[in-house]
């Protein structure tokens, strides 16, 4: 592992093997009884019992932790899985809710279209963990005259070029470009979702668009490409499912203009075709549309 903060020290595997000899004795011990007695995960709070926690050393022995008190830490079973060799800064716990997401969209059997040699994109729809819930990765792309979806809140993604491999590396190599986001160092695929045709001013563009869901191991800066993008914006999930989020909005462009079901999350109008992937991800993440 190559943490980002550079902080890497050298560990023989001698010094390895000692403290983790030392870890199994401490966890024998009363004093860890007692740390582990309250049920609850350090990182992420959950009330487990006891029975159910594991050790965690803050500062991971790979990393130059020592295997002693103030280094030893009660945590869940996927709070550790999921830090594996990180310091505290440099990782979020998922939490109960992102975790349930995941489980649920693995479950949920993606509808894709059988369209004869269409035109393809991909977009990245990126969940990350935050203290106050979990946040989604929105962009509004740039103003072009040519773009049929100029000006739009989306979701990272683009066509499909030649040299990609799969859908998924699309969406993956569309989201560096656009807004500089790793998905392959830093995220994980969940899920592929209900592939959909694209529409640009309420007509066929003869383009289907594969939407996947990644999970992030926290919020990460953006850095956007201006070509493509205006903004990029972590956005609460929990503003998508709040009814008074959801209404008819007037859209008023020079190519388009009527009344539309949208999301309306902090002044930005999700509507069109972003709109529909998210009603379909809150239906199959939370068995409900957004007015349920």
């Amino acid at each position: 592992m190559s943490p980002e903060s550079g902080f890497l020290v050298p560990v023989s595997e001698e010094q390895i093997r000692r403290e983790r000899q030392k870890a199994r004795e401490i966890r024998k011990s009363p004093w860890w009884k007692r740390r582990k007695s309250s049920g609850l995960c350090h990182y992420c709070g959950a009330d487990v019992g006891a029975a159910e926690l594991t050790m965690d050393h803050i500062v991971p022995v790979i990393r130059g932790g020592r295997s002693a008190r103030g280094n030893l830490v009660a945590a869940c079973k996927p709070c550790n899985t999921e830090k594996k060799h990180a310091l505290d800064f440099e990782w979020e716990p998922k939490g109960e809710m992102l975790r349930s997401i995941e489980s649920r969209m693995r479950k949920a059997e993606a509808q894709l279209l059988d369209e004869k040699d269409p035109h393809r994109a991909a977009v990245a729809m990126v969940l990350a963990p935050h203290p106050d819930g979990p946040k989604v990765l929105m962009i509004r792309r740039a103003e072009h005259p040519e773009d049929p979806w100029s000006g739009h809140m989306a979701f990272p993604g683009g066509r499909s070029e030649p040299e990609d491999l799969s859908l998924v590396q699309t969406a993956i190599r569309e989201t560096l470009e656009e807004v500089g986001v790793d998905l392959t160092s830093h995220g994980e695929l969940i899920t592929p979702m209900n592939e959909l045709p694209a529409y640009s001013s309420g007509r066929p563009v003869g383009m289907v668009v594969s939407p996947f869901l990644f999970s992030l191991d926290r919020v990460r800066e953006t850095k956007i490409d201006p070509e493509e993008v205006a903004a990029a914006l972590w956005l609460p999930l929990a503003s998508f499912r709040d009814k008074s989020n959801h209404r008819q909005t007037l859209i008023d462009t020079p190519k388009f203009k009527s009344e539309v079901q949208a999301f309306v999350v902090e002044e930005q109008i999700v509507w069109g075709l972003t709109h529909r992937m998210i009603e379909n991800f809150l239906a199959a993440a939370f068995a409900e549309g957004p007015d349920s």
